[in-house]
């Protein structure tokens, strides 16, 4: 008996009809083809399973015995191939089920639970999430489908253009003081803004921020009070000092009421965001709907 891996889709498909019709010239019609292209598979099948499969009767042709106990498994097996490949049951978020794997930053989490449960999770109820942070296996968990999902910004190693992105937010950077700080109230400009004590968040990127690089334009400095390593800590250190911190405005929208804007009389640049996911990903329904759920949540 041949391998499996040796007889390509059309002849099994032959095959079935040859058997099922016992006649070359309705079989052809059902494959579509010539009644001596299918003569043709008829003898190359015959060599293949080393049985003749149809023999002439009178005017008739009939199935040897070999064919005869083959025809019943050969249609249940072609009856579950068209079921394979039959198009899936429409999604339903629903009833969907599962957990979405997602790598993020400390302010990406923040907005990725904002947004679940305000979007995914009224309409999947059954759909469940789990948060992980960027590490050494990030790449490998998302070739590997361990991880679904990451929401990164440029300066996120690892996600490059073997991974399918698409934007996700623009983001803006807003500085903050505790309710109450004598400079709460008035428009500062850099001068005044460089000369507080600072709070930093450490993201791990090593690059230059935003608020530096628009200092060092104009020819200005700050002093760093205080590193910490998330923009909750850095939250709970201005509102207990006099420092500032500059954090993505969406964060301090989602995570404080009980902090002060500064007024500052010139912008600190922001920076943007991306949903990004291996592409084998790209066509589950599952899938699809979670990253339009947060994308319409961003606006």
């Amino acid at each position: 008996m041949p391998r499996l891996e040796s007889i390509d889709l059309d002849r099994v498909l032959a095959l079935h009809w040859l058997l099922e019709e016992a006649h070359v010239s309705r079989a052809a019609r059902r494959m579509n083809t010539s009644q001596p292209a299918m003569s043709r598979t008829l003898g190359a099948l015959r060599d293949l399973l080393g049985d003749p499969l149809l023999v002439r009767s009178g005017r008739a042709m009939v199935r040897t015995p070999f064919a005869e106990s083959l025809r019943p498994r050969l249609s249940v097996a072609i009856t579950d191939l068209r079921a394979v490949l039959r198009d899936p049951e429409p999604f339903s978020p629903k009833t969907a089920t599962g957990t979405i794997v997602m790598a993020t930053t400390d302010y990406a989490a923040t907005l990725a639970i904002t947004a679940w449960n305000a979007c995914v999770r009224p309409e999947a109820p059954l759909l469940d999430l789990e948060l992980v942070p960027f590490g050494p296996s990030t790449e490998q968990d998302a070739v590997r489908g361990e991880l679904d999902l990451a929401i990164a910004g440029a300066d996120v190693p690892g996600m490059d253009d073997r991974y399918v992105a698409t934007p996700f937010l623009e983001e803006t950077f807003v500085s903050v003081v505790r309710r109450g700080h004598p400079l709460s109230r008035r428009k500062l400009t850099l001068t005044r803004f460089a000369a507080l004590d600072h709070v930093l968040v450490i993201t791990g990127s090593g690059q230059v921020s935003s608020v530096d690089r628009k200092l060092e334009a104009h020819g200005l400095s700050r002093r760093i009070a205080l590193r910490v390593p998330s923009f909750w800590s850095a939250l709970h250190a201005v509102r207990h000092s006099d420092a500032v911190t500059t954090l993505p405005k969406r964060f301090v929208d989602i995570a404080s009421t009980d902090v002060q804007v500064l007024r500052l009389a010139d912008e600190i640049p922001g920076f943007s965001l991306d949903l990004v996911w291996h592409p084998r990903n790209t066509t589950n329904p599952r899938h699809r709907f979670v990253r339009e759920a947060l994308r319409g949540w961003a606006g």
